[in-house]
């Protein structure tokens, strides 16, 4: 189970981890049940026939939901009721604010015309229950040491992982035979060398975020759909997010934002590499 952190990497892992051939993989971005009470309490079966194609039988599964890092309670239920390894990917909180709020504007979620807006705006967000609340929190969710405490807390070592997004692109192949062996699964060598989740942007942000209002609870299409398999509205869905997807802008972060960033950051940086035991002073430079 990859619980975060999201534009880290771990979209990648998941991929290369749903290579393995004894494994089957949700047909979804993410899975977050674990962070839903009401499909929580649906149980795990429901949860199986919603996310994943039919026929999964016993096969071992991987499933992701980086969300789920930020929030404890779905820490401790993936914790108590299942025997899954644990896995978290962090990257530099710097260039991962600026990629998750591209991403924000690629899906409709946000109309701040620039990063330095989005970060202004920030300020007056929420950051309640995941997953939804915390998906405009660029700066605040490079703030991994109390989510990593709370991991930790939750999670038996033997059972955990914390892997830096660097760690994937140097050496992607050993992460991935290090969890196929804790999961007790046969080795097997995934293609490293495919990208995944390459950075986009909205072909028309109008469309973007009009197309999120069509989805949202209540409104005419969501009712129209109401009887169509969750796998087949996400498959249309993905579809149409990807015809309004082109190459992302690759301007970098104006180097003023970027050290105000690193400054920000550089508490936080120390205390979580206290917390892992290996250095991260490349994050602050």
């Amino acid at each position: 189970m990859i619980v975060g952190a999201p534009k880290s990497g771990s979209t990648a892992l998941f991929q290369y981890l749903a290579g393995h051939p004894d494994v089957r993989a949700h047909v979804h971005r993410e899975m977050p049940f674990f962070g839903r009470d009401e499909e929580f309490a649906g149980g795990w079966a429901r949860a199986v026939e919603k996310y994943y194609d039919p026929g999964v039988g016993d096969a071992p599964l991987v499933a992701k939901h980086t969300m789920a890092l930020y929030d404890p309670v779905a820490l401790r239920r993936i914790a108590e009721t299942t025997d899954a390894v644990v896995v978290a990917v962090l990257r530099n909180p710097v260039p991962r604010a600026h990629s998750h709020y591209q991403y924000a504007r690629l899906r409709g979620w946000e109309d701040a015309a620039t990063f330095e807006e989005g970060l202004a705006r920030e300020a007056g967000r929420p950051a309640g229950t995941p997953p939804a609340a915390r998906d405009l929190h660029y700066a605040g969710n490079g703030v991994y040491a109390p989510h990593v405490r709370d991991l930790f807390a939750a999670v038996p070592a033997e059972r955990r992982r914390v892997y830096l997004s660097d760690d994937l692109r140097t050496g992607a192949a050993r992460v991935c035979a290090e969890l196929f062996e804790l999961a007790g699964l046969p080795p097997y060598e995934p293609d490293v060398a495919r990208g995944h989740n390459e950075a986009r942007a909205p072909r028309s942000a109008r469309f973007a975020r009009v197309f999120l209002a069509a989805q949202q609870p209540g409104s005419p299409l969501r009712r129209l759909a109401a009887r169509v398999p969750s796998r087949t509205l996400y498959r249309a869905r993905y579809l149409v997010n990807r015809l309004n997807e082109g190459p992302a802008p690759s301007a970098p972060v104006d180097p003023a934002t970027a050290a105000g960033l690193r400054d920000r950051f550089r508490g936080p940086n120390a205390e979580l590499a206290d917390l892992l035991g290996r250095s991260l002073t490349a994050w602050d430079t």
